[in-house]
């Protein structure tokens, strides 16, 4: 089950890695320009040049994300952000929910084996002594056996 996990990290970071690195790319230097072109902001600064403020006005700039549609204008960045802290969120509890089960799981295993082991131990506490056994109270004996 560790391993599992390791490998589906793994895989996330891979993905998660190749995602930013698309979001890089389709988010270059002139996609940043073009929507800040078209915040109302921008076009009021620039209120001189009619010829830049064709495109219909926008609030605030926008962000590409990476394998939508390309004619798409984006989204905003501040929902951009939120999406990806409620996706991390609702992942990071799903992580720690399968941990939760995983040890829930390991205790009702262990408890289990400890009832067995219980019960083996009280078996052999249970059980009659040989009766071949010779005990001896020479105490004399005992005491030349060790010195040799």
């Amino acid at each position: 089950m560790k391993l599992i996990q390791s490998l589906f990290f793994i895989i996330l970071l891979v993905v998660g890695v190749y995602f930013i690195v698309e979001l890089i790319s389709a988010n270059d230097e002139q996609f940043i320009k073009k929507t800040y072109h078209r915040t109302s902001l921008a076009q009021s600064i620039q209120s001189h040049n009619i010829a830049d403020s064709i495109s219909v006005p926008i609030d605030q700039v926008m962000i590409s994300i990476p394998f939508s549609e390309p004619e798409s204008e984006g989204m905003k960045v501040w929902v951009f952000f939120i999406l990806v802290l409620t996706s991390g969120l609702i992942l990071g509890f799903f992580i720690s929910l399968v941990n939760i089960f995983s040890q829930r799981r390991k205790i009702m295993h262990q408890k289990s084996e400890l009832k067995k082991i219980k019960s083996e131990l009280d078996t052999l506490r249970n059980q009659n002594i040989d009766e071949n056994l010779i005990l001896s109270d020479n105490f004399e004996q005992d005491s030349d056996i060790l010195i040799d």
